[in-house]
Parts: C-alpha cells; structure tokens; sequence
C-alpha cells in the first residue's frame, strides 16, 4: 500500500504570504450548521477552532438555546438562532439564505441524529452549491450519494460504518485501502478520525501518525473540523486542508497531552493551535 506521511511541511503548503491590502473576509467566512438542544457547544468548538486556524469570519447558525450559548463563549462568534430545539426542513430556507455569505460551510456537530435532523443535513448537501466539511451526526444522517468532490467528510470508525456500512479494521494498511476505495468510489475526500488518520482523495492516500491518546475528549474531533474549514475558507485545497488540519490539530494535541495529559481539552487545543502553525510555518 502506497501513502505519504504527513508532517510540519504541510503547514507551508496551506498558509500563503498575506497581501498588506488584504481586508475582512479574503482569508475565509466560515457558516458552521449544528447544535441542538443538548448539545450546545459543539458549534462554537468548530467556530472558533476555524478562526484560530486563521479564518476571518465564522457564523453558526443553530437551534436557539445552542446559538444562545455559543454566542456567550466569544464575542468574534456569530450565532444565529433558529427557533426550534432542533434543525428540520424549516431550517434549509433561513441556512440557504445565509450561505450566500460564506465560502465554506461544516455542518453536522452535535446536530443529533433524528429524521427531521437527516432532512435538513440533506437539503443542504442536495442544494448549497458550497465547499462543505460534514462532521459528526452530518456524517450518520447524510445520504452517501450526494458526496462529491467539494465536500470533505470527517467520521471517525462508528461514523465511517454508519455512511458506508463497511466495518473497519484496525490494521493501517486495510483502513487505508478501503478509504481510498470509498473517497474514489464516490468522488470525495475522506478523513477518517483514528490512532492514525487516514486521508484520502480516491487518487493518494496520506497519514497523519500525529495524535495522542489523550485526545479521545469530546470535542477535540470537532476542533479538527473546524481547523479544516478555516483552512479551505483561506482557499487550500480540500485534500491539503485536510492533511494540514490532521496535523494541527494532532500535533497541538500530543504537545500539550505531555503537560496536561487525561486534563486535556479540546479548548485547550483551540487555545494553541498558534503555537504550532507558527512554530513551523516560518521556518
């Protein structure tokens, strides 16, 4: 099985020299789709992990109570409420007007898992032309079919069985053929979450071996996706955003695991991922 191994030089790859008459909004405007009446911050883990990840702008458009919360963890947050408990098909037209904002969208984090919840997750993957990220409950309600080459999903193993019902092995080398099967098979981009992350685009396969036990967290797959989103919002590729994002987001994470170990965070991770973008991006 042929794959490269990513490593800090990917960094370089995806963070491009700023123009000094750059303004608001040229380095990505994020709409982050989630939340739901238990799950509050999920949303606002994706959104600010895009921002730290150096996207301009992040919106979230969620169920009230969630939209309430995330819009209390940080005034560079915009949340828009949707006023019911959760997403249905009322929730498309209000997310379709907004996505004329943005130039990439994630959806799915903390969304849940029922059927009204799969007929908006689908509408959107059906109708908003957009780069999309699909993470989470995104990834067990969407319809496997309306994948394609703008979209880039996140599962981790229990997620990746759902979409695809393949059970997956833990030997690196099948994990790694059947995602390049499944990204190929439907013209897509996979990231599969795990020990080691497996990326693929139906064409190369990439791993990232840059991750720490401690990140088993809740939340810290949710910072992954945003990472990744902010990225693409700056305007990498979705493969390279994807590898990049594997690397941040597990580099931040194994450094701090040393100091902080089973007390790790994903807001611990959010909270650093400038240390790593700028410990190797400019050397």
């Amino acid at each position: 099985m042929s794959y490269q191994i990513i490593n800090q030089s990917w960094i370089k790859r995806v963070y491009k020299k700023r123009d000094n008459w750059s303004h608001k909004g040229d380095f990505g405007k994020i709409l982050v789709f989630g939340g739901s009446l238990e799950y509050t911050g999920a949303p606002a883990t994706v959104a600010l992990a895009a921002v730290r990840a150096g996207a301009d702008v992040a919106k979230i458009f969620a169920p009230k109570r969630a939209a309430d919360i995330a819009a209390s963890f940080s005034p560079e947050i915009i949340a828009i409420p949707f006023e019911k408990e959760y997403f249905d098909s009322d929730a498309f037209y209000a997310a379709r007007k907004l996505s004329s904002w943005a130039n990439v969208i994630e959806i799915g984090n903390g969304m849940g898992t029922g059927s009204n919840q799969g007929d908006f997750v689908n509408m959107v993957l059906k109708d908003i032309k957009k780069r999309l990220v699909v993470d989470a409950d995104g990834v067990k309600l969407m319809n496997r079919n309306l994948l394609g080459s703008e979209i880039l999903i996140t599962p981790n193993t229990y997620e990746f069985n759902v979409l695809f019902g393949t059970n997956l092995s833990t030997n690196v080398d099948e994990r790694a053929k059947t995602v390049k099967e499944k990204a190929k098979e439907y013209g897509t981009n996979i990231l599969l979450k795990g020990h080691v992350d497996v990326i693929s685009d139906g064409d190369q396969i990439f791993l990232n071996k840059v991750n720490s036990v401690y990140m088993t967290k809740g939340g810290t797959g949710d910072s992954l996706s945003g990472i990744c989103a902010g990225l693409i919002g700056q305007g990498a590729k979705i493969i390279d955003a994807a590898c990049a994002g594997a690397f941040i987001n597990g580099y931040t994470g194994k450094y701090l695991a040393r100091l902080k170990r089973e007390s790790l965070s994903s807001l611990d991770i959010i909270d650093n991922i400038y240390s790593t973008i700028t410990k190797w991006r400019y050397q």
